[in-house]
């Protein structure tokens, strides 16, 4: 459902690739991502978010209705700031 930017790429551990970073966000509250995970560009980060708020919205009962996936890269850009409501628009 996601791709991480490999298909077309050659396959080398670290090269190329951007440590993503994908943090919980709601009015006043945050739960940061201080792993993150990489990807070769913004786009496979970003289609990884789609899936994390899509799983969400479905497996935890509205739980996180108001809430937001941000992705951000290393230096703090944000890539996308998608809400868990709006996952299933996004990712259809």
């Amino acid at each position: 459902m996601f791709d991480r930017g490999l298909a077309s790429e050659p396959f080398a551990p670290g090269a190329g690739m951007t440590r993503y970073f994908f943090d919980f966000t709601a009015q006043g509250q945050s739960l940061y991502d201080y792993e993150g995970d990489e990807f070769l560009n913004p786009k496979g980060a970003c289609q990884y978010a789609e899936v994390i708020a899509l799983d969400l919205k479905h497996r935890l009962s509205g739980e996180w209705d108001g809430w937001s996936v941000e992705v951000r890269d290393a230096k703090g850009r944000k890539f996308l700031s998608l809400p868990v409501a709006m996952a299933e628009l996004m990712v259809a």
